[in-house]
């Protein structure tokens, strides 16, 4: 059967000010009138049932997570103690999966995607399914063709396509082994990476057998997969929430990419036929918002922009008067307690603010 894994926990920090800590872009509403965590549990439709839908979060966020998907059903939501990166967060999930179904298949999602459209997501899904269901072995990643030289993705590298007969069956679908994972890249790398046709954006979309990935993370990470052991062991005792609670935070922080991905020699890429966006930068979510004939977006309840162009002005206070005159390429982010000015082609700068933040000791802003 399929399960789903939304990974909630993160904290966008490139959406500062608006993304907080306490409340981050996941539970804002970029695109549409859902926010990103209910647009996500949105668009796997039918495909898996609500009751196999859990979404792993930090242990603060749980209360914000359950507001917003009250749908689901009780138990929904795993908790972590504290951030850990994928890998664990996958790994918790994992052996919430094995105690239901020792042959669940997982898709693992992030919660802060813009995907479309849905039935064509869906059926990607579907295939990636069956290329597990063919080989139980195989860890199946999405890859998104590249449509500029980003230097803020991941890159997966494509090695000879795979000819199976789940492959093969359908029309349209490209399918490689993986021959590398690549970080992100400078300018110069990108472009050399987009030129190749060869690469494409590492997507943070999973599919693979729970069994698979435990035994996987068992070879490449026995310590974490020790603690993981641990906490399954007391999954219904009374010692489970303290077990938790110990063995999560001592596992270390790494993401599934560098724990497994990059070692196995059992790794996927499906190229995606969808549309795909992780508003990882204001400049991204401005692709989402009306534009006026200056390419101005103004997303706020009373703004004027006079002799502007391409600059984004968001604010929600209806009695906050936001003026932006003579400037452009900028984005003007307007909070009760925090204002952004910044280029926004300039993302790295962008990035680099709540460490600002953190060093002048203001953290009751990040």
């Amino acid at each position: 059967m399929l399960y789903a894994v939304i990974m909630a926990g993160g904290s966008g920090t490139r959406l500062w000010p608006e993304s907080r800590a306490a409340w981050p872009k996941q539970l804002l509403v970029i695109e549409g009138d859902r926010t990103m965590l209910q647009a996500t549990v949105d668009r796997l439709g039918s495909l898996v049932p609500l009751e196999r839908i859990l979404i792993a979060t930090r242990r603060d966020l749980a209360p914000h997570v359950q507001a917003q998907l009250s749908h689901l059903p009780r138990g929904s939501i795993l908790a972590e103690p504290c951030p850990r990166n994928t890998a664990p967060c996958i790994g918790l999930a994992g052996i919430r999966i094995l105690r239901d179904d020792p042959d669940g298949i997982m898709i693992v999602l992030p919660a802060d995607q813009i995907i479309a459209p849905g039935d064509v997501f869906r059926d990607s899904l579907r295939f990636a399914a069956a290329l597990v269901e063919e080989d139980p072995r195989r860890l199946v990643t999405f890859g998104i063709k590249p449509t500029y030289p980003s230097t803020g993705f991941g890159y997966i590298e494509q090695g000879d396509p795979l000819a199976t007969p789940a492959a093969t069956a359908s029309d349209g679908w490209k399918v490689h082994r993986v021959a590398r994972f690549h970080e992100k890249p400078t300018r110069a790398v990108a472009e050399q990476y987009l030129a190749s046709g060869a690469f494409t954006w590492n997507s943070g979309i999973f599919v693979w057998k729970a069994q698979t990935i435990m035994d996987a993370l068992a070879r490449y990470r026995p310590e974490l997969h020790g603690r993981l052991t641990q906490i399954a062991a007391a999954a219904d005792s009374d010692r489970f929430a303290e077990v938790l609670e110990e063995q999560f935070a001592a596992m270390e922080k790494i993401s599934i990419d560098y724990a497994v991905m990059e070692r196995t020699e059992n790794a996927v890429v499906v190229e995606a036929p969808f549309a795909w966006d992780d508003v990882g930068s204001w400049l991204a979510v401005e692709r989402y918002r009306p534009r006026d004939e200056s390419g101005n977006v103004a997303d706020a309840p009373r703004c004027v922009a006079i002799n502007c162009q391409g600059t984004m002005i968001r604010a929600s206070d209806p009695k906050h008067v936001v003026v932006v005159a003579g400037v452009r390429d900028l984005v003007v982010v307007v909070t009760p307690d925090a204002t952004l000015v910044a280029n926004k082609h300039d993302e790295r700068s962008i990035a680099a603010i709540t460490e600002h933040l953190r060093q002048r000791g203001w953290t009751e802003h990040l």
